[in-house]
């Protein structure tokens, strides 16, 4: 650390103890943008120490007045090199108190200039250092204080040009300029870039909200939706929370079309899961609750009678079995005619009243006679042998040498295959 002496400026090691220049007690300590007021306190107490003791010298200095007159002429001339003294040392003295109240001077507008740029007022502080360093162009801190206040003024002035184009639309050029301010401040930790700072982040989130607003308005996916949410969840102002009541409107809008799309197809699964994405980002969205819940309820309801038809399915094909392994074969009507050569001719009509096809038809069969004799019995196949659900299929056959008229054919067995 370099020292310097507080009456004339002259910059010694740190482990100096009096300025080589003019013999003065150097002190340890220097002031900047950096450090506080002891540099000022040092030197205005020695500015009041050499004022007292100059007052001391000139005291000391003036004749006395009960000297006698006889010996005036004497004195007088035994006083002309103290007086020839006492005026050197008057001019010493004034150039002393001068170079020391310019020291002040040039400590106090640095002090000025350092509370001015921690305000963010920047040409103030320029305007202040710059006195400064006219006055004491060798001294270094106010030098250095300068390139500080330099850097902050110059990033002041290229904010106020980005917010100029953000007011003429001018969105892509002032993004670049705040991303070259925000690298220029990448390290500098010093206070006085406070303001700075503050403005960049203000010019961030406007730019982020215009770059958003010109982009999300023609978007309909919720996975770019909820891309452009997220980039605004953490900003703050007015137009960001407006910009973000925006977006949330136009996911609950997208995400209530999608899932009500998807309740009307029954798909509810996909309905829920659609539904679901739009509250994580619009939990409040009145109009996409109540679909939620109505969702759920069809859901519920369509569940329990899915259930309910899926049991009289069962219940259905279940009788259809029955019926298919027991009765699919219904006889339509028989006509049964003696010839004059005493054959017994009989004819029939058959039913497929099963849901499925059925093959392989052959009917058991026994002849009585007007008393109820059997007079015979037989087996006989029906044609077609594959007979679609539904359709109708025939049987004939004769038997010979029955006398009776009155006989009549009774159907005692049937069987057949499913298809």
């Amino acid at each position: 650390m370099k020292l310097y002496c507080h009456h004339c400026v002259r910059e010694h090691d740190a482990d100096a103890v009096y300025c080589s220049k003019c013999g003065r007690l150097l002190e340890p300590s220097q002031r900047s943008l950096h450090s506080g007021n002891e540099t000022q306190a040092a030197a205005l107490e020695e500015w009041d120490l050499a004022k007292d003791q100059a007052g001391s010298a000139l005291e000391t200095l003036q004749p006395p007045a009960t000297r006698q007159a006889a010996g005036r002429k004497t004195v007088l001339i035994g006083l002309i090199p103290i007086i020839l003294m006492a005026a050197v040392a008057a001019v010493l003295l004034s150039y002393y108190l001068y170079e020391a109240r310019l020291n002040n001077r040039v400590l106090e507008w640095q002090d000025a200039a350092r509370q001015e740029a921690l305000a963010g007022k920047y040409e103030e502080s320029f305007r202040q250092l710059n006195k400064a360093a006219d006055a004491r162009p060798d001294f270094k801190p106010v030098q250095e204080d300068l390139k500080i206040v330099e850097e902050a003024l110059s990033l002041d002035r290229t904010i106020t040009e980005i917010r100029q184009r953000l007011d003429d639309q001018d969105l892509e050029e002032a993004a670049t300029q705040l991303e070259q301010v925000k690298s220029k401040l990448r390290g500098r930790e010093e206070p006085i870039f406070g303001r700075v700072r503050d403005q960049v982040d203000e010019m961030s989130t406007k730019v982020t909200v215009l770059q958003v607003s010109a982009e999300f308005a023609n978007m309909e996916n919720m996975d770019d939706l909820a891309g452009q949410y997220n980039q605004v969840k953490g900003l703050s102002g007015d137009e960001a929370l407006a910009l973000r009541q925006k977006i949330e409107d136009k996911i609950a809008d997208v995400s209530y079309n999608e899932a009500d799309s998807m309740r009307k197809k029954k798909n509810f699964s996909a309905a829920i899961s659609a539904a679901q994405k739009g509250l994580i980002y619009a939990p409040e969205n009145e109009k996409l609750v109540n679909l939620y819940d109505r969702i759920i309820t069809e859901k519920k309801n369509f569940e329990e009678a899915e259930q309910e038809r899926i049991e009289q399915a069962m219940q259905k094909a279940a009788e259809e079995d029955l019926m298919n392994q027991t009765a699919a074969v219904k006889v339509k009507h028989i006509d049964a005619q003696l010839d004059i050569f005493g054959d017994f001719n009989v004819k029939g009509e058959l039913l497929n009243a099963a849901t499925r096809p059925i093959y392989s038809v052959s009917l058991e069969y026994t002849v009585h006679d007007s008393e109820g004799k059997v007079i015979t019995t037989g087996k006989v196949d029906a044609t077609p042998s594959y007979i679609e659900a539904g359709e109708t299929f025939n049987f004939s056959f004769v038997v010979h040498h029955v006398q009776d008229e009155n006989a009549t054919v009774a159907i005692d067995h049937m069987t057949w295959y499913l298809d």
